[in-house]
């Protein structure tokens, strides 16, 4: 199998473990992503030329400034999508551009927005207070039927179509090309949380007169080996010049008088104050790294390291796999151990040096509906403690050693607490 640890910066820090200092095996990417060393060591190359931008005459704000904006361009490509309609907005993070996107509702026709019982919270608050209605499952999958039945029913009044483009839950990948062709065939918007997917998979975002368009894009450098706080945000850019920003402040304003303010074209309207040009920079570098990568292999690494785990976790005693089909799927795998409480089952494996994730993944409503859990069921229980899962996600730079590690530290684990 493919080996690309070698692109990961720390991939051999050591970490104490209860057999001394072992290799950390890091198993959270789900949550963050060590950096690449392209990234860190275009951050170290352009940290020497570090300047404020766009509005400064130096040497240095105008180099940077190039960088920048060379940077959104790098975005915008890795994406596949149209310069001459969608903009890239660099923002914090995903939750931060769900927020933005949130803010300009008003101005999307239509009353209603459509979300999934698949959604992490940051794609579910910030639409709880508007007009909505909720996708459930069937099966493991998304309920296309109750989907195109609630479209057709309110066609015409549903702004938005809200979904995730990977579950961080179980890398369930809801067909989103599908669901796009069905939103715009109502008049409806369709808004991709790609922070699991953009890591995973090619986006192509389509030009805008295609039914498989995507409106609305919004990704994390985080999750993608570019560490630095920045996150990205894609949408119409006549969307970005109604109204004011969601935030105002430095660089949003061309002209204002006691009277009267005119704001700045999109997407310098949007990235108010002094934008994180590093984190930016970093994006655009770990966007290289995947182009020169090539997709399949990613993909294909990724699936051999999904088929040793599940059919790993089979062998031991105890355990239940939370959507267990290795089709249509990212490298995220949720389970738990019978009669074990998963935040005791994590605290084990930390022992040898794995970090995993526990909980719910603030993604509530769809743990609780695999957990086949009710109302109030996120109260504290009897014993003062939540329910939820454990969760392995890959990286690329994780190998079927690193599965084996696992899976006979967990069935250590599971001989001694069971």
């Amino acid at each position: 199998m493919a080996d690309f640890s070698s692109l990961i910066y720390g991939f051999d820090q050591k970490v104490p473990t209860k057999y001394g200092l072992k290799r950390y095996l890091n198993l959270d990417n789900a949550a963050s992503t060590p950096p690449f060393k392209d990234v860190m060591r275009r951050i170290t190359k352009e940290g020497l030329w570090y300047s404020s931008i766009h509005r400064g005459a130096g040497y240095k704000s105008k180099y940077m400034t190039s960088r920048y904006e060379e940077s959104r361009k790098i975005v915008s490509c890795f994406v596949q999508a149209d310069p001459s309609h969608d903009v890239v907005i660099f923002t914090k993070n995903t939750t931060d551009s769900l927020n933005k996107i949130r803010h300009y509702l008003p101005f999307l026709p239509g009353e209603l927005v459509i979300f999934t019982r698949l959604e992490h919270h940051s794609n579910e608050l910030p639409w709880i207070n508007c007009k909505h209605l909720i996708i459930g499952l069937k099966g493991d999958r998304l309920d296309l039927e109750q989907l195109e039945t609630v479209l057709k029913r309110n066609r015409g009044n549903v702004k938005l179509l809200a979904v995730t483009g990977a579950s961080n839950v179980t890398g369930y990948l809801p067909p989103i090309y599908i669901l796009a062709e069905m939103a715009h065939s109502v008049g409806a918007r369709i808004l991709v949380d790609a922070a699991q997917l953009a890591p995973h998979r090619p986006i192509w975002v389509r030009p805008a007169t295609d039914p498989r368009h995507l409106d609305f894009l919004a990704f994390s450098g985080h999750k993608m080996y570019a560490p630095f706080g920045a996150g990205v945000l894609l949408g119409p850019k006549w969307l970005f010049s109604q109204g004011a920003p969601s935030q105002v402040g430095g660089g949003t304003v061309k002209t204002i008088d006691s009277e009267n303010i005119r704001w700045v074209d999109p997407p310098d309207v949007e990235e108010a104050g002094s934008p994180n040009v590093l984190g930016a920079l970093a994006i655009a570098e770990s966007c290289k790294v995947y182009n020169k990568i090539g997709w399949q292999k990613l993909i294909d690494h990724e699936q051999q390291l999904l088929e040793a785990t599940l059919l790993g976790l089979k062998k031991i005693p105890g355990i239940t796999v939370y959507h267990e089909t290795t089709t249509q799927r990212v490298g995220v795998v949720s389970f738990n151990v019978a009669g074990v409480h998963h935040q005791i089952v994590a605290e084990a494996l930390a022992e040898y040096g794995i970090g995993v994730r526990t909980g719910c993944f603030c993604a509530r409503n769809y743990v609780k509906h695999l957990l086949g859990l009710g109302p109030g069921s996120f109260l504290t229980n009897n014993e003062g403690k939540l329910p939820g899962m454990v969760r392995v996600s890959f990286g690329c730079y994780n190998n079927l050693a690193d599965v084996s590690n696992f899976l006979t530290a967990l069935e250590e684990t599971v001989k001694i607490l069971s």
